[in-house]
């Protein structure tokens, strides 16, 4: 990441009159606080670059060998979950972690042998325990090739990286439908009786 130093200047005010003792400079004003007392966190440990790097490539390794449950471990649960279909139409979800676990042994069983797949990424922090991911994503299966771009945003938790949210196109069409609601039954009413009509004075 790049930084811009900014430089300030400080011009002293001479003495008007021989002997006379320069003005002392003011302090500067603290900046003013936001509204709501809002105060914005800062990068000031330049990005855990090397922490983010871990947790992909303990990720990768993991899913080399097919280990669901040593992925899911770098996840904070639950995480969110955002795509679209082939149609460009949005969505997300927040997913626990059973179901994040059951969808990913799917995609390992239905992953052809002879794909092979490499991933590029670039962190961009947003304080030092927040950041988002960009990953370039590359993939050959025989003479097939693909790239593609995808995003994570990940957060350091308990003094580790871990993945909390994860956005790739073009998933929508594959995702389970979602379940719809079953319709709320409405109180049972009570039955008004019909006023007795009056009877006639004896």
């Amino acid at each position: 990441m790049k930084k811009v130093a900014l430089a300030c200047c400080l011009f002293a005010v001479t003495a008007l009159a021989q002997g006379a003792a320069a003005p002392v400079a003011a302090a500067p004003a603290a900046p003013a606080p936001a509204a709501g007392g809002f105060k914005p966190r800062h990068v000031t440990k330049g990005g855990d670059k090397k922490g983010i790097e871990e947790l992909y490539k303990t990720c990768e390794e993991a899913m080399k060998k097919g280990d669901v449950d040593a992925m899911a471990a770098r996840v904070d649960f639950p995480v969110m979950m955002m795509t679209d279909n082939a149609a460009g139409v949005p969505s997300t979800s927040m997913w626990e972690k059973q179901q994040w676990i059951d969808s990913m042994k799917k995609s390992f069983a239905d992953m052809p042998k002879d794909m092979k797949t490499a991933k590029k990424t670039k962190a961009t922090f947003l304080s030092d325990s927040l950041a988002m991911v960009e990953e370039t994503n590359e993939m050959t299966m025989g003479k097939v090739k693909d790239k593609w771009t995808s995003a994570a945003i990940v957060e350091l938790k308990d003094g580790k990286w871990m993945f909390k949210g994860m956005i790739e196109g073009g998933w929508g069409d594959m995702m389970p439908p979602a379940k719809a609601e079953a319709p709320k039954a409405e109180p049972a009413r009570t039955p008004v009786k019909a006023a007795e009509p009056a009877k006639p004075a004896k």
